[in-house]
């Protein structure tokens, strides 16, 4: 039991049973804790090493706007201890049981094997999950955890499995339904560590055809669309290696994704190694000072047009391709990776916003919420999609161009200010003020340079309005 609990129980039911002296020494002996700690008794929330972020609930940041509860909650199956015992989600454990029956019957193994290495490994297991958070059953019994793993782990492979081979309506499973439970798979409260998927991997004797399987899912549901490239058969094979080839001990394997929304997530990033966040090195000088030059001034995408930008595409890093040049200060190029927009886009990146604002992020990665912020601030109308359409770096699979522009001003109105991409803001801004002062320089030049340009300029200006009134007038009163 941790040290919230234990004051929780000495205010509340402790202290009528035994008393206030009894209350009261649980208190103090929790606050003398927490000083010495140095206010941090309470560590579930923190990543040992810095490489993985805990599986943990939605953090409450992201509850405060809008109406997006619905998309960080399981609406078909509970996978992992956070929805274990949500009621409306009790009628799949039955299709869970006839899954996990078949993965133990294709895996060449007894499902006692299987539950029995998970049970080794349940104290590592257990360290990838805020304690804070799931059912008390789960924290205090660890048995009970394992078999909770073991039998969503054989559920997620077999699901993924049959899903890619085209086989899933054997289970006697809904179109409606597989496609709730492909969206369920990706949320963060719904997620289970990887590493269990990977013990059961080793041990099935379809462990590459699992491995690969597992891949080409993630490719299926990646929302950045790309080549189908040498790449992607590179990245099977390493994975295939690493699973099955890799003599090291798996389970202490920092490079492995954290469970699946992770791994969605470093598909969506090419799988490139990011820098930590830091807005002191991306702007050149005063982090402050940078965010008050554009926070007014950022042009949305017409804005852009008008000063000879052009938008293009770019494959070649995931969500990382943002870039702006402008060769010969004339004309100005920004580089954008595409995105796929359907109906499970907000689902999916609504949840990996989530996974970025975890508070245990040690490595600062922001590249998701950064891309949104971008595209939110270049988007206020449906012209501004159209363009991205035309320009091939939005995808629209929605009814309309208007509702897709509602959807990331919505999603970007609820995101916290972090931003990987605000040097090309800056450079984006430089070169729009760079435009203005040429043209305005070239009126100047034009028509100012002299007493006499300015007197002709006004003449002219003069002649035109007496001729607009005369016209009017010869219209309206032809007597």
């Amino acid at each position: 039991m941790d040290g919230n609990q234990d004051v929780v129980i000495a205010i509340g039911q402790q202290a009528e049973l035994k008393g206030d002296d009894d209350g009261d020494n649980k208190l103090l002996d929790f606050i003398e804790k927490y000083i010495e700690s140095g206010g941090e008794i309470n560590k579930a929330t923190k990543s040992d090493d810095g490489s993985h972020i805990k599986i943990q609930k939605v953090p409450k940041m992201m509850l405060r706007k809008n109406n997006w509860k619905e998309y960080y909650k399981p609406k078909e199956i509970a996978i992992g201890p956070l929805h274990a015992f949500t009621k409306s989600l009790k009628n799949t454990d039955d299709l869970k049981h006839r899954l996990t029956a078949r993965f133990i019957k294709e895996s060449g193994r007894d499902g006692r094997t299987l539950l029995e290495e998970i049970n080794k490994n349940i104290s590592q297991l257990k360290e990838c999950f805020d304690l804070n958070v799931i059912p008390r059953l789960f924290n205090d019994d660890d048995k009970e955890l394992a078999r909770l793993l073991f039998l969503d782990g054989c559920f997620v492979l077999q699901f993924i499995d049959s899903y890619v081979n085209g086989d899933i309506k054997e289970f006697e499973i809904s179109s409606g339904q597989v496609v709730e439970i492909q969206h369920d798979l990706f949320l963060l409260e719904n997620q289970i560590p990887f590493r269990v998927l990977i013990i059961l991997m080793r041990l099935s004797k379809e462990g590459v055809r699992l491995a690969t399987n597992i891949y080409r899912f993630i490719f299926l549901n990646n929302m950045v669309p790309h080549n189908f490239c040498s790449n992607w058969a590179q990245d099977i094979f390493f994975a295939n290696l690493e699973i099955l080839v890799n003599k090291k001990n798996i389970i202490e394997d920092d490079k492995l994704p954290a469970h699946l929304l992770d791994l969605l997530r470093s598909k969506l990033l090419f799988n490139e190694d990011e820098p930590e966040y830091d807005h002191e090195s991306s702007t050149g000088g005063n982090t402050t000072d940078a965010l008050l030059y554009y926070k007014h001034s950022f042009r949305n995408v017409q804005d852009l047009k008008e000063v000879g930008i052009m938008l293009k595409p770019d494959y070649s890093r995931g969500l990382k391709s943002v870039s702006f040049s402008s060769p010969l200060y004339i004309f100005g190029k920004l580089n954008l990776p595409p995105l796929i927009v359907d109906d499970s886009t907000a689902r999916k990146l609504l949840n990996l916003v989530a996974y970025e604002m975890c508070p245990d992020n040690n490595k600062k990665n922001y590249t998701v919420t950064s891309y949104l912020r971008l595209l939110d601030s270049l988007i206020d109308s449906e012209q501004d999609v159209k363009d991205l359409r035309l320009a091939h770096i939005l995808r629209n699979h929605l009814s309309s161009d208007a509702e897709v522009a509602q959807l990331f001003n919505t999603i970007g109105s609820s995101l916290v200010p972090y931003d990987a991409y605000l040097s090309v803001k800056i450079e984006i801004q430089k070169h729009y003020e760079r435009k203005i002062v040429a043209w305005k320089a070239q009126f100047y030049r034009d028509y100012c340079k002299s007493p006499w340009t300015i007197l002709a300029l006004l003449a002219a200006a003069a002649a035109l309005i007496l001729t607009g009134i005369q016209t009017y007038y010869s219209v309206n009163n032809p007597s």
